[in-house]
């Protein structure tokens, strides 16, 4: 559907936002309106778009959509979002809008297209008790080429014109990211007790006596009760257990004979 009035991402949405706030048969009826041509006069005058839209039978309609404009706090709040700004003031010049402003607008908590019917000022003069009707659909959809060309058409509608971006972009000062200073760990002195060393160069380097190892394997001393005697019955896995104890034994008079 928005591939027909947009080829690129922030014309897709335009597109898509009227149709998630359109009734879908006013939807229909505005988009057939929209491709017969029967949007006349489009004009935008910064924060305003206007047409007249005329069926086959019914006459001409006045249409006016309109966008509450952001105060001059949003808008440095939303630009201070954007990472690069000179990329921002490039793109916008060239006709290109970088995803990040979208992401910009979130982080801002600043609507990037509008999400509720309230978010809009819409005006026809026909008898159709529900808004958008046909008429604004038709006339949103055929704005929707003139904004997939020019995104910086967004910006004004939110009160912004074409010369003040510049100005806003140069005073914003970038953000420097400042690593957190590392806690420093103070040094506390370690008292170090040292003996004093042999005169005697044979005593100096001759190493002390190890104990002798025991010659024989040790027994396996229980004291007067068994361990599994403690333990009680552990009927079906005693045998491994004893197995293991086993083992053990066997292994430490392996390792100290």
């Amino acid at each position: 559907m928005s591939k027909v009035w947009a080829r690129n991402w922030w014309g897709a949405a335009w597109v898509e936002k009227m149709q998630r706030l359109a009734e879908s048969r006013r939807f229909g009826e505005g988009e057939e309106f929209a491709r017969r041509g029967y949007v006349q006069k489009l004009g935008f005058d910064g924060r305003t778009i206007t047409a007249q839209v005329k069926g086959k039978v019914e006459p001409a309609y006045t249409v006016r959509i309109s966008f509450d404009p952001f105060s001059r706090e949003e808008w440095e709040r939303l630009m201070g979002e954007v990472r690069d700004r000179e990329a921002l003031r490039a793109a916008v010049g060239s006709g290109d809008l970088p995803l990040e402003v979208q992401t910009a607008f979130a982080k801002a908590k600043l609507r990037f297209m509008p999400e509720r019917y309230v978010d809009l000022h819409l005006e026809c003069a026909c008898p159709d008790w529900l808004k958008p009707c046909k008429h604004l659909v038709a006339v949103w959809l055929r704005f929707a080429t003139d904004f997939d060309g020019d995104p910086f058409l967004l910006f004004q509608l939110r009160g912004l014109q074409r010369d003040e971006l510049p100005g806003l972009l140069g005073d914003l000062k970038a953000v420097a990211v400042v690593a957190p200073e590392s806690e420093e760990i103070p040094e506390v002195p370690i008292p170090l007790i040292l003996e004093s060393l042999p005169a005697d160069p044979e005593a100096f380097w001759s190493a002390p006596t190890l104990p002798e190892g025991p010659t024989e394997s040790p027994e396996r001393l229980m004291g007067e009760v068994d361990i599994f005697e403690r333990l009680g019955s552990w009927p079906g896995i005693e045998p491994q257990l004893r197995q293991i104890y086993d083992a053990v034994y066997e292994l430490t008079g392996l390792l100290l004979s």
